[in-house]
């Protein structure tokens, strides 16, 4: 098999199963895909480009690797070569950033207590006055994070000072003007109590309040791909899963929601 930086991870352990193997030992973050909850819902979407700016290591290294079960490639995927002190050193944008009053966030604790650290690192932001440059100190890139604070005209560098930590700048940029965020619209034509009714009787039933990040997510997309179209999808969360919303906006479902109480929200998926 040809492959390239654009090559999807779906596609490659579709085609060796050796993959998972070799990707898991490149970098802690892959050992993942070994859960095949993960790796259907992670694998699809994610490149090897994707992949290797997850895991801050150069796409090179990862090629590399995947030669070796016999994966081939036609232009190196315009790479040049890796360098002994490339291989888990920085990711960083080159975009300059004033880092002139830094204000430190560290997240690790958050994620070990088994809570997606949006909300604290939204709150620090919002709090924050905007010519600081905000820190955040994680065991991984938050690309979904970062994706959205794109939107909302942040920029942001990422360094890894040692092995399985990793750095993010974040700053405002009054040039890049904010967009319109949609992916946390519910419908604003229809109200939770008409869907709860049109839908009685044709729901699917979970509770993800217990389970550990990311599986909340992994498992609700994961019933949704076999959720007959004619039926809903009816969710009890913790909260209102802001990473699961835009997923839930490209795959082309709608969704209404109902706070109940603290840490108990209904969410019903919908086509």
């Amino acid at each position: 098999m040809i492959i390239s930086a654009k090559t999807k991870i779906s596609e490659l352990i579709k085609h060796n199963k050796e993959t998972i193997e070799v990707i898991g030992s490149i970098n802690k973050h892959f050992k993942k895909l070994k859960n095949p909850l993960l790796r259907k819902a992670l694998a699809p979407r994610v490149t090897l480009a994707d992949a290797a700016k997850i895991g801050g290591v150069p796409v090179s290294v990862m090629i590399d690797k995947l030669k070796e079960i016999g994966f081939k490639t036609d232009d190196e995927c315009g790479r040049g070569p890796v360098l002994p002190d490339e291989e888990y050193g920085l990711n960083k944008k080159e975009i300059h950033m004033s880092k002139k009053i830094i204000e430190e966030l560290d997240v690790r604790p958050i994620l070990e207590g088994g809570t997606d650290p949006f909300e604290a690192i939204m709150a620090k932001l919002k709090a924050m006055d905007k010519s600081h440059t905000l820190k955040i100190i994680n065991t991984f890139e938050p690309i979904p994070l970062l994706n959205i604070l794109k939107k909302k005209g942040y920029e942001y560098q990422t360094e890894r000072p040692e092995p399985g930590v990793v750095h993010t700048y974040l700053e405002k940029r009054d040039d890049l003007p904010e967009e319109a965020i949609k992916e946390a619209e519910p419908v604003i034509n229809l109200t939770y109590d008409s869907v709860l009714e049109k839908y009685a009787g044709k729901m699917k039933e979970i509770d993800v309040r217990d389970l550990e990040m990311p599986m909340p997510m992994v498992t609700i997309l994961e019933e949704l791909e076999h959720l007959n179209p004619e039926t809903a999808l009816f969710v009890h969360h913790k909260k209102l899963p802001q990473y699961l919303l835009p997923e839930l906006k490209d795959r082309g479902y709608k969704w209404v929601s109902k706070i109940i109480g603290e840490g108990d929200i209904k969410l019903i998926i919908f086509k």
